[in-house]
């Protein structure tokens, strides 16, 4: 059986480095959305449009990129989405996915950190979409509508939240701790 945990957090919440460092201490395939999209936008200006103005891309096509990359991982995986479900319709589309498919959904990760700090990170950063107003657009975005996800997936007994403000390997040691590896 497919195993799947995910992880979220604000733009800029480390969520890369943690899951880089989480794959180096255990056997995961890693679907990073972000740069499946980043990638897919060099080639549709569509998408390369949403991304520049910090929106979120259509929920069909993200749902078809996390099926393809899931139905990809050998069947006895254990799997990290980065960044993915962000809104509500992608959260109950992958529980009936999972469902339908043998794969069970270890958890729900939130990397925490106040908006501050993903501000501050990101414009440390300097991707192409990683200006002033694009980045506060991301975030309102994920505070509109990542935050009903994070309440679908309490309500389901799989939410970990982890504090995301500290030193990396700080960090590293609480994500570990909270996903019991």
């Amino acid at each position: 059986m497919k195993q799947l945990v995910i992880i979220v957090g604000l733009p800029g919440s480390g969520k890369d480095t943690q899951i880089d460092l989480l794959s180096k201490s255990k056997k995961i395939e890693v679907i990073k959305v972000g740069k499946l999209i980043r990638d897919l936008s060099n080639s549709n200006d569509d998408i390369k449009k949403v991304m520049q103005s910090g929106g979120l891309v259509d929920s069909n096509l993200v749902n078809n990129i996390i099926k393809d990359q899931i139905d990809s991982c050998a069947q006895d995986s254990l799997i990290i989405a980065d960044g993915y479900p962000r809104s509500l319709d992608q959260a109950e589309w992958l529980e009936e996915y999972a469902q339908n498919n043998d794969i069970e959904l270890i958890n729900y990760v939130l990397l925490s950190i106040p908006d501050s700090e993903a501000i501050t990170r990101l414009l440390k950063r300097g991707r192409m979409d990683d200006v002033s107003n694009v980045i506060q657009n991301r975030i309102n975005i994920f505070h509109s509508q990542t935050e009903e996800v994070i309440e679908y997936y309490k309500h389901k007994s799989k939410f970990i939240s982890v504090d995301g403000v500290g030193t990396i390997e700080e960090i590293e040691e609480r994500m570990k701790t909270a996903l019991g590896w």
